[in-house]
């Protein structure tokens, strides 16, 4: 096939312009995930507020010190929350009760907050619902005091307006961080819990970040839709949805997912640093994320309250996705397989009439398809030996550095030149039109096996997919007057779909998972790959050397120069510090240590200088292989727990014993780790009952949490006695020995989830 002077300025012309057009979405898709500004207190008393919320929050908050599940200081932000409920004309109404989950073997005394704004009917109820608990570690600022603050907010201004159609309840559960215990208890024994028709559940992953609706109920397309239809600025994606549910993570939804209901997640994620530790203040606060979280959330509510709400069964699921924050495209998830066959089909259809007018190879279009196959794999190929060479260098807890911009551009470079220059291999020998058809089939195909098996994702493929076959049917329908240069354009059009799509997905990845979670960098290689492919048809190297040798000059300096800036930029930093506990530990024998950091999370060199010379990797505790560094300190004598046997029963197949727990003032948590041996089946407490029957591993836990662990009565069923039970004690004063030890972080490390901690061990014989 000859080529012209033209054709080759078509070519290397439609080369540029695609990836200058990649470059170009890539910035506008994360600018557009910049938080929005908020709203002053002279804005209508009828529209939300930031400052409003964020005068509420600071209020809730007092000294913002952390608090835990059923702890003094949840008992003050209890009582604000309460007295603000009050001061709006509502009565609160507290359901105290014990909440056990199997899943974390945790049990804690919880106190939802329920109060109601009655509808003008008895029908059914939109629930909204926050914790009010926050980690040991931190004061829970923004999660989940912004959801409070929301609540309350939202609450405010349903009370100035006359009665709605349908019950709003605001529910604050506590103990969403022990294991969604509040929620459990509400959903499983509050009355109100079997009028609620959806649910609106407020959390956040960080301290700033636009407000994202990142979760559904499994049938939920009927709030998607309300959602799509109210949302000022909307960041939302069925692929966001589908993959959470893949991941290790909980919020109060689950609960009522698990229990058949529909319902909205909204959070947000930037600063992910500061999630969980004594940085999620009010200092750090982004009132605009504030703003538009609380705007979501209201928005929505509108749409709810005077409307005829489906039956859970009755509401649909959708795919769905934001185009850059514009709007969101949405359509019934059965829909997507069908579209996919029927584009197939006419794929099909038109590519065959096509050869009668444009002559490619059948090896071109096989190229195209191996090309897309290509260009995913190298992606996530390359992501890959990105990090693991980088973990070799710096260590695999944190790999990447802290310079996110150049985190960014390093990987985005690689990932780039890797898949052109395969992409040019591939292209060298074909013949671009057969490239195309076969890129185009690629796509379709992939369209067909996510709509079949994750159709959450499958909007990524089905919209660039329908630009291909309008595409192909636009080459036929012009087939004899569409010149060479023509052609080329509308060879480029599926861009146009798949760059603006595919893009923004990246980025919200990268705020869910980190550059430090592997997996969350080997899925952007692999869609900077798929989203790089509509370049391929243009990839051919001869027909514009020139272009191509210039254009992998000016990604060989960016990736050189944000390489060496990413390498350069320190591993952590006070806006990005690394998480890391203080432990006290003290056994039976009355030894005591310290110990912190591991072999993974190496300690700061000015904590192991607070340790001494002494310090190594040592096993601290029996139950596990993990080595922490730690140091012999003198014991504080901490007064340990106990386990009093109160009735010991023989059973047909084991035996029934009830004790009591007794620990000091302090106690914050109690656990007791059972031997396998023992053949622990179950643990009642307070008419609530864990399931261990089918427990695997060495030892079964059990964990109470709060204040009211101390004296509590359990009632154990198991196989076998005699054997020796681990019963550790938990406080969150550290003796001076550890405390020096946490000091010397500086403002470079920081505690986080459970935070620093003493622990006493003992053990016990049943």
């Amino acid at each position: 096939m000859s080529v012209t002077d033209g054709s080759r300025f078509w070519y290397s012309g439609i080369f540029v312009a695609l990836l200058v057009l990649l470059v170009a979405t890539s910035f506008i898709s994360r600018l557009r995930l910049e938080t929005v500004k908020q709203t002053t207190l002279d804005s209508s008393p009828l529209a939300f507020s930031s400052e409003r919320a964020a005068k509420v929050l600071s209020g809730l908050l007092g000294d913002e010190s952390p608090h835990p599940v059923d702890s003094a200081a949840n008992r003050d932000v209890r009582h604000n929350i309460i007295e603000k409920l009050a001061s709006l004309g509502y009565h609160a109404e507290v359901q105290d009760a014990t909440s056990c989950r199997s899943a974390e073997h945790t049990c804690a005394r919880v106190r939802n907050i329920v109060a109601v704004r009655d509808g003008v009917t008895s029908g059914k109820a939109i629930l909204l619902t926050a914790h009010y608990d926050s980690v040991p570690a931190g004061p829970g600022a923004s999660d989940d005091g912004v959801g409070v603050a929301i609540l309350l907010e939202i609450a405010r201004l349903i009370e100035q307006r006359p009665p709605n159609k349908n019950v709003v309840v605001f529910l604050f559960t506590e103990g969403e961080e022990a294991g969604l215990l509040g929620a459990e208890a509400f959903a499983s024994r509050h009355p109100l819990a079997g009028k609620v028709a959806s649910v609106i559940n407020i959390e956040a992953r960080g301290t700033s970040g636009q407000s994202t609706m990142f979760e559904t109920g499994s049938n939920s397309g009927w709030l998607v839709d309300r959602f799509a239809s109210t949302s000022r600025r909307p960041l939302a994606n069925s692929l966001v949805a589908a993959v959470y549910t893949l991941l290790p993570n909980d919020t109060d939804l689950s609960v009522f997912k698990a229990r058949g209901l529909q319902g909205l997640n909204f959070a947000y994620g930037e600063h992910f640093s500061f999630y969980h530790t004594p940085l999620d203040n009010l200092h750090a606060l982004d009132l605009g994320s504030l703003q538009q979280q609380g705007d979501n959330v209201y928005d929505v509510l509108n749409t709810l309250v005077n409307a005829d709400i489906p039956d859970d069964n009755a509401m649909g699921n959708v795919v769905y996705t934001d185009v850059l924050g514009f709007g969101v495209l949405h359509w019934p998830t059965q829909w997507g397989l069908i579209a996919a066959i029927a584009l197939i089909a006419l794929f099909a259809f038109a590519t065959w009439r096509l050869r009668k007018y444009q002559t490619y190879s059948r090896r071109s279009v096989v190229y195209g398809l191996l090309g897309f196959v290509a260009s995913l794999v190298l992606g996530a190929g390359v992501a890959y030996a990105l990090t693991y060479v980088l973990s070799m260098l710096h260590g695999p807890a944190n790999a990447w550095h802290t310079a996110d911009t150049f985190n960014r551009l390093f990987l985005w470079t690689s990932v780039l030149l890797a898949v052109i220059s395969v992409q040019r291999l591939v292209a060298r020998k074909s013949d671009p039109t057969g490239l195309w058809v076969g890129l185009g089939w690629a796509w379709l195909l992939m369209a067909l096996a996510t709509a079949f098996a994750l159709p959450g994702a499958s909007y990524l493929f089905l919209l660039p997919s329908t630009l291909f076959v309008v595409c192909a049917f636009g080459t036929l329908i012009s087939a004899h007057r569409i010149t060479d240069h023509r052609l080329k354009v509308l060879q480029a059009l599926p861009a146009l779909a798949a760059f603006p799509i595919v893009i923004p997905s990246i980025f919200l990845i990268e705020i869910m998972l980190g550059f430090n979670g592997g997996t969350g960098v080997v899925a952007m290689g692999a869609l900077i790959g798929i989203v790089t492919s509509p370049v391929l048809p243009f990839a051919k190297s001869r027909q514009a050397p020139r272009v191509y040798t210039y254009t992998t000059y000016i990604a060989l300096a960016v990736l050189v120069i944000s390489g060496v800036l990413s390498f350069r930029a320190p591993i952590y930093t006070a806006a990005r510090p690394q998480p890391l506990n203080v432990m006290y530990v003290q056994d039976s024998h009355d030894k005591a240590m310290v110990a912190t950091g591991t072999a993974f999370n190496h300690p700061p060199e000015a904590v192991l200088k607070a340790m001494g010379k002494d310090a190594a990797l040592h096993n601290v505790f029996p139950w596990t292989d993990s080595r922490f560094y730690s140091v012999p300190v003198p014991t504080a004598e901490l007064p340990s727990a106990t386990l009093a046997v109160l009735n010991k029963t023989k059973t047909s197949d084991g035996w029934q014993i009830t004790a009591r727990i007794d620990a000091g003032e302090h106690a914050s948590m109690i656990e007791l780790l059972f031997p396998k041996a023992a053949g622990l089946q179950s643990i009642e407490t307070d008419g609530q009952r864990l399931d261990y029957s089918k427990s695997s591993g060495n030892v079964a836990p059990f964990i109470c949490r709060g204040d009211s662990c101390n004296g509590r009565q359990i009632t154990l069923t198991l196989k076998e006695t005699g054997h020796e039970v681990m019963i550790v004690v938990e406080s969150r004063q550290l003796p001076e020995s550890a405390a020096a030890i946490a000091r010397a972080r500086g403002d470079q490390a920081t505690s986080r989830n459970d935070g620093d901690q003493s622990l006493v061990l003992g053990a016990v014989q049943l």
